[in-house]
């Protein structure tokens, strides 16, 4: 049988809040890798974060992460940065409108000084910089900038809509950024062009696996271009309500196994 490549997001798709994958969802992953396919988590994460959780689900997984920036197949990383001048932007829109700025390399968190804003829980798991040896403060644009060619990613919270949407519309200004959310309280922030579904493309025609063999699984807005971009996009049933409108496949909630129960029921 032809291989599929299937993509699943972390947060809210593959763990909640225990951050633990359950054990149905490991044993069929572990049982569709054995048959042949192609597993991938395909998240907003950091490359450490990611790949720490890919290896709880089952050694030597593959990687999407950074929202697409980054990408690890069969051990070996690519990976596309910010630069100096939509760090700058970010930096400047993150003072002006009060909110916590937050960008990651493939081994750390950079934050900026005097955050104000604290963050949820679900927001720290997004960001998984507990490991204060992982982090790094900057306190200065110039600072920021100096670290271009590290920078992968980045991610902006801020409790109030309209001023979060007034910092979005602001980043919008700036050409080089790509803007998503996975959650109420963020804007995530890619270079231009560069998505979990730019990454897709990439790893399928890398791995010789066409699109139309091609399955994906998310839960937040910023799935919404990995979901449509696959031939079976699959919305959790705890996905938000523009990902299910969006999306012709649906599944259990996080917390009835939802990727188990649809990969068993396709596979059968």
């Amino acid at each position: 049988m032809s291989p599929y490549a299937i993509f699943m997001d972390i947060d809210g798709t593959l763990v909640g809040r225990s951050q633990v994958p359950s054990p149905a969802t490991k044993a069929a992953i572990a049982k569709y890798r054995a048959a042949g396919h192609q597993f991938f988590i395909a998240t907003g994460r950091a490359l450490f974060s990611a790949r720490a959780m890919a290896d709880r689900i089952g050694p030597g997984l593959n990687v999407i992460c950074a929202n697409g920036s980054v990408t690890q197949v069969a051990g070996e990383t690519s990976g596309i940065r910010l630069g100096a001048t939509e760090l700058a932007g970010i930096y400047q829109v993150a003072k002006r409108f009060g909110a916590r700025a937050t960008l990651f390399t493939e081994t750390g968190v950079v934050s900026l000084e005097d955050t104000p804003i604290a963050v949820s829980r679900d927001a720290a798991h997004r960001m998984a910089g507990e490991d204060p040896r992982r982090n790094r403060t900057v306190h200065s644009v110039q600072e920021l900038c100096a670290l271009a060619p590290d920078i992968t990613n980045g991610i902006i919270f801020h409790p109030d809509p309209s001023t979060l949407a007034q910092a979005k519309q602001a980043l919008g200004a700036y050409p080089g950024l790509d803007l998503s959310s996975s959650n109420f309280d963020n804007i995530e922030i890619t270079r231009h062009g560069i998505n979990k579904a730019s990454a897709i493309r990439q790893v399928c025609a890398q791995l010789a696996i066409p699109l139309r063999r091609t399955m994906a699984f998310g839960d937040g807005s910023n799935d919404l271009q990995m979901l449509t971009t696959v031939q079976y996009g699959v919305a959790m049933g705890n996905a938000n309500a523009e990902v299910l409108a969006a999306t012709h496949y649906k599944t259990l909630d996080i917390n009835h196994d939802g990727v188990a129960h649809y990969l068993n029921a396709f596979f059968k």
